[in-house]
C-alpha cells in the first residue's frame, strides 16, 4: 500500500512538472524572434560554460563631501538578482577593496584579465569625473576611485583594447557622464570583443535603490506560474531601469560594437550575439527619462505652500485588469510572491506586458517586441513629432479612465529614439552623426498641481507620463499612473531660494536626489529657481508629495592637466564644466526635520574575535514615519532588516594588502521615500590558522 501510495505521487508529481515546463516554456519566450543562438547557460563558452558576474561599488570618499549610500544597494541588488537567475557571483567589492587597476590594461599594470574580465556581466557605481588621459594627450571623461589602486581616475586609454577578450560581454558604469558625447568615441577603443557599454551621458542620480536591482530584475524571465515577466534585452532592461528610477532629463547610452548587440539578453534568457572585434566603428543608442521642464514660479517667491498627501488606491485585480484593457490585455492578473507588483501580459508570446506597482499603483507597460529592440528591422513611424505627439494625446483621451493626473494643455517634450553611428575621434560632436535606425518616438508630458496662486510642477520619476509611439502608428509603452493627491489643509512654512541653496552647498546629501559629484557649481544663465513638489519611483511607498527648491547650475571640477611643452615640469589645475544644466531638487519645508539614521551598538572600533556576534541596535528620528531598517556590510552584503539584529556574524575584510575594519551600513528608508545612512567600522579577526587573501 505505502509503495502504490509513492508511486502515484511519483506520477502525479512528475506529471505536475512536465505541465509546468510545456506552460512556462511557452509563457517565457517574450520577445526573443532573434536570431536562434546560444540561449542556453551552457552556451558560455569563454569560460567553458560558467555564468559569472562581479560588481564593485563606493560610498566612501573619507575627508570629503562626495559619499553617496545608494551605489551599494544598486550594485548588491544586482548581483543578488543575477545570482538569482542561477549565476556564479565571483566578486563584490566595495570601497576600500574597489580598485582601479581592477578595470585597467596590463600594459599600464592592471589586473583586469583577472578581475573584471574575467566575468560575463560587471558594473561598478561610482562617480564619473574628469582627467588628463596620458593616451590621448587631453582630458576625458573618468571613473572615479577612492583608493590609489593604482590611482583615483580610470580614463579610457589606460583601458584600451581591455574589455572582451577574455570573457567580459556586458559593463556598466553606473555613474555620470562618463559616456558623454566628447569621450564615448575613446571609451569604445576599450572594446575587444566587449558586447555592450552602459553608462550616462549626462548627469544620472543616485537614488534608492538604484538603478542596479531594476536592470537584473528585468533581464530574466521569472516564472509565471506564481507570477512573472518576460526577460528584456540587456538594453532594455537598462533603459526601463533608468525610467523607473531616474528623474527627468537623465540621458542614458548604450555603445555597442554592432547592431546585433542590441539584441542581446543575458545568458540563460535568449539570444546572445558572438564575439565581434573591434574594427573602429560603432552605435550609441540613448533613452531620456524624460518630462518637460518645470513651470517657472508664478509671482514672487511665496513663504509657506499647501500640502499634498497621497490619496489612497486601492490597487487590486479589478485595478489592474482596468488598466489593462486599454492595451487589449484579457490574461489572468499574476502578483509577486512579495505582493510588490502585479502583472497582464499579451500578444504573440506574451510579448505585451503590463506591471503595476501595488505601493502607489503606478504602471508600466511595455510591447517588448516593438519597445527598444530590434533595431534592424525597418519601423513605419509617424512621419514628424508632431504626429507623434498627436498620436499619443488621442490615446490619452480616448482611454481617459487610465490612473494619474498629468497636464494636457502643455506641449510635451518628443524625443525620436533609435541607434546612432558612433562618432570618430576627428568629428566628436554630436552632430555629426545621424539617427540610422529609428525605432519609435517617446512622448513626455509633464505633470502639475493646482494650488493657491497658481500652478506647480510635480517632478521626480514617480510623475512620468510617457507615451511610446512605434511601428503603424501603435503604442508601444506608457508609464504612468502618478499619485492622485489631496490637499492637506495645512499650510507648510518654507525657506527662501536662497536658504535651500546656501544648505544645499554646505551639504549636497540634502538633496531629494543626491548629486554624484560634489564640485562647483555655476548658476550664471540659467532658469530662476522654482518651486515643485517631489514625487518618489512609483515602487516606493509616498504619504505626502515633498515641496522642493528646483535649481539649475552646470557642475565644475577642477582637472589637473600636464604643464605645456617648454614650460617647468609639473602640472596644472583647470576648472572644467563637468555637466550642464543639471536639476538640483532642495527640500523647500523650513519645519521639517530631517531624517537621521544611528547606528547605537556596536560601537566604533569594537574588536570581534573570529567567530565571535555581534548584536546591532539603530534608531531614527526626523522625516515620515514609519521606518524601515535596512542592515549591510562592505564584506558580508545583506544582514538583514529591522531596528536591531542579534548574533550577526561578520566576516574580516581581507581583500588588500592587510586586514581592514569591517564597515556596518545602516539604511533607513522613511515614509516619504527618504533615505538616511550611518556606518561603523568592526575590527573583525581573521582566522589565524589560514593565510590572509590579498588581491595584489
Amino acid at each position: 500500500m505505502r509503495q502504490s501510495t509513492r508511486s502515484l505521487f511519483l506520477v502525479l508529481a512528475l506529471t505536475f512538472v512536465a505541465l509546468f515546463v510545456v506552460f512556462s516554456g511557452a509563457r517565457l519566450s517574450a520577445a526573443q524572434n532573434q536570431p536562434d543562438a546560444g540561449e542556453g547557460l551552457a552556451a558560455t563558452t569563454d569560460d567553458g560554460g560558467t555564468p559569472e558576474i562581479g560588481v564593485e561599488w563606493i560610498t566612501d570618499w573619507p575627508g570629503t563631501a562626495n559619499d553617496r549610500a545608494n551605489w551599494y544597494h544598486s550594485a548588491t541588488r544586482l548581483y543578488n538578482e543575477i545570482k538569482g537567475a542561477g549565476w556564479i557571483g565571483r566578486f563584490n567589492y566595495g570601497n576600500t577593496s574597489a580598485w582601479e587597476k581592477d578595470f585597467k590594461h596590463v600594459t599600464y599594470g592592471g589586473i583586469n584579465d583577472q578581475i573584471i574580465d574575467a566575468v560575463d556581466l560587471a558594473m561598478i557605481g561610482t562617480h564619473g569625473s574628469s582627467a588628463w588621459d596620458s593616451y590621448y594627450g587631453k582630458t576625458l571623461s573618468s571613473v572615479y576611485f577612492s583608493t590609489n589602486n593604482h590611482d583615483l581616475h580610470l580614463s579610457p586609454g589606460e583601458a584600451r583594447r581591455a574589455y572582451g577578450n577574455n570573457d567580459l560581454e556586458w559593463l556598466a558604469f553606473d555613474s555620470c557622464l562618463v559616456l558623454r558625447d566628447s569621450s564615448m568615441w575613446y571609451w569604445y577603443q576599450t572594446f575587444d570583443g566587449l558586447h555592450l557599454m552602459l553608462s550616462f551621458a549626462n548627469v544620472m542620480y543616485v537614488v534608492y535603490p538604484g538603478d542596479g536591482g531594476v536592470w537584473g530584475d528585468q533581464m530574466q524571465a521569472k516564472g509565471w506560474w506564481i507570477f512573472g515577466h518576460g526577460a528584456k534585452t540587456v538594453t532594455q532592461a537598462w533603459f526601463t531601469a533608468v525610467e523607473d528610477q531616474q528623474p527627468s532629463g537623465v540621458r542614458a547610452r548604450v555603445l555597442a560594437e554592432t547592431l546585433d548587440s542590441y539584441n542581446d539578453y543575458i545568458w540563460g534568457q535568449g539570444y546572445v550575439s558572438p564575439d565581434y572585434p573591434n574594427n573602429g566603428a560603432y552605435w550609441y543608442w540613448d533613452h531620456v527619462s524624460g518630462t518637460p521642464d518645470p513651470l517657472p514660479l508664478p509671482g514672487d517667491e511665496p513663504t509657506s505652500l499647501p500640502g499634498l498627501r497621497v490619496a489612497s488606491r486601492t490597487v487590486d485585480e479589478d485595478y489592474v485588469k482596468m488598466i489593462g484593457g486599454a492595451f487589449g490585455l484579457t490574461s489572468e492578473v499574476l502578483t509577486s510572491p512579495d505582493g510588490r507588483f502585479m502583472y497582464m501580459v499579451g500578444g504573440a508570446d506574451d510579448e505585451k506586458q503590463l506591471r503595476v506597482d501595488t505601493a502607489s499603483g503606478g504602471y508600466f507597460y511595455q510591447d517588448l517586441g516593438e519597445l527598444w529592440t530590434d533595431p534592424e528591422r525597418p519601423r513605419d513611424l509617424p512621419p514628424s513629432g508632431e504626429r507623434a505627439a498627436g498620436i499619443a494625446i488621442a490615446f490619452l483621451n480616448q482611454n481617459d479612465y487610465l490612473p494619474g493626473q498629468f497636464d494636457r494643455q502643455r506641449p510635451p517634450t518628443v524625443e525620436l529614439e533609435g541607434p546612432a553611428e558612433g562618432h570618430t575621434e576627428d568629428t566628436p560632436a554630436i552632430g555629426a552623426s545621424h539617427v540610422i535606425t529609428s525605432v519609435n518616438y517617446a512622448v513626455h508630458y509633464g505633470r502639475t498641481a493646482l494650488v493657491p496662486g497658481g500652478e506647480l510642477s510635480i517632478v521626480g520619476p514617480g510623475s512620468r507620463q510617457n507615451v511610446y509611439v512605434g511601428d503603424g502608428n501603435a503604442i508601444i509603452g506608457l508609464k504612468g499612473g502618478g499619485r492622485d493627491y489631496q490637499l492637506t489643509g495645512e499650510t507648510i512654512p518654507i525657506i527662501s531660494s536662497d536658504e535651500a541653496w546656501n544648505a544645499f552647498v554646505a551639504d549636497p546629501t540634502i538633496a531629494v536626489a543626491d548629486i554624484p559629484l560634489t564640485g562647483n557649481y555655476d548658476r550664471t544663465g540659467k532658469l530662476a529657481p522654482t518651486l515643485g513638489y517631489y514625487e518618489q519611483p512609483s515602487a516606493l511607498g509616498q504619504s505626502e508629495f515633498i515641496p522642493v527648491w528646483i535649481f539649475q547650475a552646470d557642475l565644475l571640477v577642477d582637472v589637473e592637466v600636464p604643464a605645456a611643452t617648454g614650460q617647468a615640469a609639473g602640472s596644472t589645475t583647470v576648472s572644467e564644466v563637468l555637466a550642464e544644466d543639471v536639476w538640483i531638487y532642495v527640500p523647500a519645508a523650513a519645519d521639517e526635520e530631517p531624517l537621521v539614521a544611528s547606528i547605537d551598538a556596536p560601537g566604533g572600533g569594537q574588536e570581534l574575535g573570529f567567530g565571535e556576534k555581534v548584536d546591532l541596535s539603530g534608531s531614527a528620528s526626523g522625516g515620515t514615519t514609519p521606518y524601515t531598517y535596512e542592515w549591510s556590510s562592505n564584506v558580508d552584503g545583506f544582514l538583514g532588516t529591522g531596528a536591531t539584529l542579534s548574533d550577526v556574524s561578520l566576516t574580516a575584510d581581507t581583500r588588500g594588502p592587510k586586514v581592514e575594519p569591517n564597515i556596518v551600513t545602516l539604511t533607513v528608508l522613511d515614509g516619504n521615500g527618504i533615505v538616511a545612512t550611518d556606518t561603523v567600522a568592526v575590527n573583525v579577526s581573521a582566522n589565524t590558522f589560514l593565510p590572509s587573501m590579498s588581491r595584489e
